[in-house]
Formats: structure tokens, C-alpha cells, sequence
């Protein structure tokens, strides 16, 4: 048998508890009232632990968290599937709603609304100014922009230990209902030292802050009224983290965790669902080859400097490659400058800041720069070409597959050498860390036309080419082993590899998290473990993962009401959607992310052929107020 967190703090009272819980079953069984309702008067601590990976923290050591899974709702696959920065995360979960609504989005809180959409704790206070409720925090933005006018108390505290000293406090000594703590540690230590289950400071990190829970624990569990209390503990994290950063859209920066536990909670672990597994993606330009992956952490390919990689204010230039990522951060994919401005000399192809999901490119020479935005669709995980040309005295054009996304003026930007070669996957700082693979890096004088950028950027490069006599470097990245990168065209710029390994990509598995939680779920779930009425013109997003006793009953809903399925998949020419309601709506995106097909069947099947090119395309289905996005391989 399964012992609760609490029983396991206070084994003499074991028999005690468990004769108590049948007590109750029997009784309910008459008179068939709330579980809640005889359990005593409802309070809540929300424990948010700052940069937690769920994955690091199934490899770390804690006991204190491992007691609260083994007795709740756990889920190692909830999402925050907005934006992974502090900032609108905190907001998220505190209040309940996606940054289009609080209005947060990044960590200097310009544009929030926490009036139209106030937290949880401002919402308990307007039902019941009567209850005492306390905001205790290591990263201090979170009182001083979300909790602190709100609670009867906010601290900000210097350390997470400190966090730990005061949680203890109002524990052991006073009357808490509601109580939110923040611990930051893990975050700052991912930031350090990477966000990894393979390295020791993070981890060491996760297993200091779980002691911690383990004394805030101890304090609640010692209250000399604790029986008689019926405490909900939620724990979660704002966002996880790839490389040292997060921000981005990547599976790794959005992957979250969601735990409540308390004496009624019916345990259940929540986990994401096997939609599809798609066949390894494609080289279209080398097929069959294995890849050159980059994890970050200053991997790199460096190519030395050389008079041929000289562009001076004048020479026109176009610069192609091929990538295949899931992260869209603030990275160097390919380049020559130091990427800690734009301001300083080079060039630079990176993602839109601060997390994408467009890629963009950079160019500046110390005291002008030009900077455009190409297209968002490319971090899907299969393979993409990105191409830029720059007319030195007009535009530079960005295309993305072949096909024209934007365009900027860089006849202001002058001398852009800097001295220290090119690099791929990081800046010559090592900085910026990229993560995935890249291949087919294609150098050329000149600016090549869009015609010839649209025929072969997914064509292997030979000299029936329009412009092979222009062509100034191409490393094909296929060498499949080894700390050298070749240069079909000169020797003189020979690559080396520098922490990226060649790997041979496998099959890509992709998951329904249609019924796991979300950030947003954690200020609802409170709410309605405190009994509040959950007014529909309040828009919340989040759903409750408890029984509470909410007049509004809150259900524990699959997300997905829209149960269509695609076939077949992966597919060479058309699909089949079935499943659709007569009211559902789709659209249809190709894998450079425009619209090709759009339609309201009004039957329950519909099939689409408005197809060109393989890759991944994504078909939106609405209907409603729901709203499902599936993914179909044309191969």
C-alpha cells in the first residue's frame, strides 16, 4: 500500500489516518456531500521552483518531492506552451492566463494587466479579506510586480534559504491560508553551468531546494492543527531550459512539471501520448547521410580566416545553409561577429529575439546595422535551407526553402571583416550557442537570383549551377566522422569540429499532450481547492486537476475536443481529416509555413491534395471555441 507524504511524516499515525479515510468513505456514502466540505476549511501553498527540467529532476535525489508525487496528481509532461521567460511564466501560473491576456511578455513586465486579470491571491483576498496570505521570493519581481500590493505579507528574500527560514516561520508560528514561495537556485545554476541532467551543479541544485521543501514540509505537517486543516500543496516550475539559456520554443523549454498533493487528492500520473512516429528526416541535398549536431555549450565548426572570407564595405555575397532544430533562441547559427550586439562587425543568421520562432539575419559594421526577419516555420526538427543575399549598396533578401520572406536596406552598413574566421553554431566568442545540425553551407560572390535560390536549395550543387563560377566555399558537412569539416573549393578553409558529433538521426517520435497540464492550471486548481466560484467572465485558461468545491464544478477536461485523425501518414500526395464536426474549419500550411489550402468541409471528411514538396505541413482544425493543430509528413 501506497503511504501519503503525510502519513509518512507522522508514522504513528498511521492507523489513525487510514481509519479516519474510511470513516469518511462511509460517511460520504450516506450522505454523498464534497470530500472537500468535511475535510475543514481549505487553504493552499504554491511552491514554484524556478528553471526546473523535469527530466533533471527525475535524476536528482529528492526524497521530499518524491513523498508528494507517490501521494498526488503528478505529470512530468506539462506544458508552458506560451513564452518560456520568467516573466510571463510567473504571470502564467499565478494568475491563471497566457501572456495575451496578462500582458507580460518578458521579465521587465511593461504592458501587464493584472487588474482585468488578477493573480489567485487577489482573488482569494476580494472573496475574504479575512484570510492571511503570503508571498515569499527569491527572484523579488514577482512581489514587485504580481503579488506584493496583492498579500497581506511579501517578502523578498536574499537566498532561496532564506525563502526556506521565513516559509518555516509563518508556518510554524501563524495562521496561513494561502502561501506562495519562489526558489530560484536552479534556475540561476542552469544559467551557470547548462540545464542538463549531465551536469553536477544543476542537479546538485534541484537536490538542495528539495531539503528545502522537506523543512517547509515538516513545518506545515507540525502544525498543531494540521488534521484538522485541508492543505493543498501545488509545486511547479515557469519553464525549463536547453543549452544555458530558455526562452525559446523548444520540447526542452516548454516541458514543465505539475504536482498537487494533498489528503484529497487521488493520485494519478499524467503523461503525454504517442501521436505519431515519423520516419527519420531527410538531407534533401544528401540523403541518407548522417548529421553534424550541436548541443550548445560553445559547439562549434571554425573555419580559419582566409583573404577569400574577406568582404570588406563592397563585395556583394549570398550565403545559403541548411538546418534542422526545435530551438529558436538568441543563437549564432552561422557567422562572423561577436553576437553580443549587433551593432559589432559581421554578420549573423539567428532567430528572431528574443525566442523566434522566425529566423532572422544580422549585419552590422560598429556603427550602423540592418537586421530582418525571415520566415517562422523552421523549427519543426526537419531540414530547412535559409538563404540570404546582400546587395552592399541596396537590400538584403532573406528566402526561406527557396522561397522570399524579407527584405532590408543595408547600403548604410559599411566594413564588416573582422578577422577571426567564420564559425557554425556559435559566435567567434564560442557565445550564442546553437542547438541542432547544420549542413550545406554555400558561400558565393555576388548576389545570386531568386530563381537560382529556388531551384537548388534542395538540389545537391554541381557546376550546372547559373552561378558555380561565383562560388567561394561549400562544406557539405557530410563527412559522417571526424574533426574536420572540407571545403570542396580550397583548402585553405578546411573546418574544425569542436564539441558538435556526427550522429545518424532516427525516427521522430511525435506526442498528444492534450491531456496533460498546463502553467496555467496551477493558480485554477488553486482557486478551486478554495472553494471560489469560478465566474466564466473571469477567461481563465487553466483547468482544475482536483475535486474542489467549486459551484462551477471544474472538471478535469481533455483539452482536445476535436478527436480528427490524419491518414494516411507520413503521405506522398493527399490526406485524408476524419473526424470533423459540420462546423469545423481547416487550414493548411506548407513547410515554409504559407497557407495552401483552406476550407469548411461541412462533412466529416475532407480530403486535401494542395500539396508541393516534402516536409512537414501543419493543418489547423477550429471548431468553435476549440482549436487542434496536427502535423502531416509528405514524403
Amino acid at each position: 500500500m501506497a503511504v501519503s507524504y503525510f502519513d509518512s511524516l507522522h508514522p504513528n499515525s498511521l492507523a489513525m489516518n487510514h481509519a479516519f479515510h474510511l470513516s469518511l468513505a462511509c460517511l460520504l456514502m450516506i450522505t454523498g456531500t464534497s470530500v472537500l466540505g468535511q475535510m475543514g476549511e481549505a487553504r493552499v501553498l504554491v511552491i514554484g521552483i524556478d528553471g526546473t527540467r523535469p527530466d533533471c529532476l527525475e535524476a536528482a535525489e529528492t526524497p521530499a518531492l518524491d513523498a508528494l508525487i507517490a501521494d498526488g496528481i503528478y505529470s512530468p509532461d506539462a506544458l508552458n506552451n506560451d513564452i518560456t521567460y520568467s516573466g510571463p511564466g510567473w504571470s502564467a501560473m499565478i494568475c491563471g492566463v497566457w501572456s495575451d491576456a496578462h500582458g507580460v511578455t518578458s521579465n521587465n513586465f511593461v504592458g501587464s494587466d493584472f487588474e482585468g486579470f488578477p493573480s489567485f491571491m487577489r482573488r482569494l483576498e476580494l472573496e475574504n479579506p479575512d484570510l492571511n496570505t503570503h508571498s515569499i521570493c527569491h527572484w523579488a519581481p514577482i512581489n514587485d510586480y504580481i503579488l506584493g500590493e496583492v498579500v497581506d505579507e511579501a517578502i523578498n528574500a536574499p537566498t532561496d534559504a532564506a525563502v526556506r527560514d521565513e516559509a518555516v516561520s509563518i508556518l510554524g508560528n501563524g495562521d496561513p491560508h494561502a502561501v506562495f514561495l519562489h526558489f530560484d537556485d536552479v534556475d540561476i545554476n542552469g544559467h551557470g553551468y547548462g540545464f542538463n541532467a549531465a551536469v553536477p551543479q544543476y542537479i546538485s541544485a534541484i537536490e538542495t531546494t528539495d531539503g528545502f521543501v522537506a523543512d517547509v514540509m515538516e513545518a506545515l505537517t507540525s502544525r498543531p492543527n494540521f488534521e484538522a486543516e485541508n492543505w493543498l500543496i501545488l509545486v511547479s516550475t515557469d519553464h525549463g531550459g536547453i543549452g544555458f539559456n530558455h526562452g525559446g520554443t523548444s520540447i526542452e523549454e516548454e516541458t514543465m512539471f505539475f504536482l498537487a498533493s494533498g489528503n484529497a487528492v487521488e493520485p494519478a500520473l499524467l503523461l503525454k501520448d504517442t501521436l505519431d512516429i515519423l520516419p527519420a528526416p531527410e538531407n534533401c541535398v544528401a540523403p541518407g547521410t548522417a548529421e553534424l549536431r550541436f548541443e550548445g555549450g560553445g559547439d562549434a565548426v571554425v573555419i580559419p580566416d582566409s583573404p577569400a572570407l574577406q568582404l570588406g564595405a563592397d563585395q556583394d555575397f549570398t550565403l545559403e545553409v541548411r538546418i534542422r532544430t526545435q530551438a529558436t533562441p538568441d543563437v549564432a547559427i552561422i557567422g562572423n561577429k561577436d553576437w553580443n550586439t549587433g551593432l559589432n562587425p559581421g554578420f549573423v543568421f539567428s532567430f528572431e529575439y528574443p525566442n523566434g520562432p522566425a529566423w532572422k539575419v544580422n549585419i552590422g559594421d560598429g556603427n550602423e546595422r540592418a537586421d530582418a526577419n525571415g520566415s517562422s516555420g523552421v523549427a519543426d526538427g526537419q531540414w530547412h535551407t535559409l538563404s540570404c543575399s546582400f546587395d552592399r549598396d541596396g537590400m538584403m533578401r532573406l528566402y526561406t526553402d527557396g522561397v522570399f520572406s524579407a527584405e532590408e536596406d543595408i547600403s548604410d552598413v559599411g566594413n564588416i571583416d573582422v578577422g577571426s574566421g567564420w564559425f557554425f553554431g556559435s559566435d567567434i566568442l564560442g557565445a550564442y550557442s546553437y542547438t541542432g545540425a547544420i549542413a550545406e553551407v554555400r558561400f558565393w560572390h555576388g548576389v545570386l537570383a531568386e530563381e537560382a535560390i529556388s531551384a537548388w536549395h534542395c538540389s545537391s550543387l554541381d557546376d550546372a549551377h547559373p552561378n558555380w563560377a561565383s562560388l567561394q566555399g561549400h562544406w557539405a558537412l557530410t563527412e559522417g566522422a571526424g574533426l574536420e569539416v572540407s571545403n570542396s573549393l580550397s583548402s585553405d578553409l578546411i573546418g574544425t569540429v569542436q564539441g558538435a558529433e556526427w550522429n545518424q538521426p532516427e525516427g521522430v517520435i511525435t506526442f498528444d499532450y492534450s491531456n496533460t497540464p498546463r502553467i496555467v492550471d496551477v493558480a485554477v486548481t488553486a482557486l478551486d481547492h478554495m472553494c471560489l466560484t469560478l465566474e466564466p467572465d473571469w477567461n481563465l485558461d487553466g483547468i482544475s486537476w482536483v475535486d474542489g468545491c467549486s459551484s462551477t464544478d471544474v472538471a478535469r477536461l481533455d483539452r482536445n475536443t476535436i478527436k480528427t485523425t490524419l491518414y494516411p501518414n507520413p503521405g506522398t500526395d493527399e490526406f485524408q481529416i476524419a473526424g470533423l464536426s459540420p462546423n469545423a474549419s481547416i487550414e493548411v500550411f506548407d513547410p515554409s509555413g504559407r497557407s495552401v489550402h483552406s476550407a469548411q468541409p461541412g462533412s466529416s471528411t475532407h480530403t486535401v491534395s494542395h500539396t508541393a514538396g516534402s516536409g512537414v505541413y501543419l493543418i489547423r482544425i477550429v471548431d468553435g471555441e476549440q482549436r487542434r493543430t496536427l502535423r502531416w509528413v509528405r514524403q
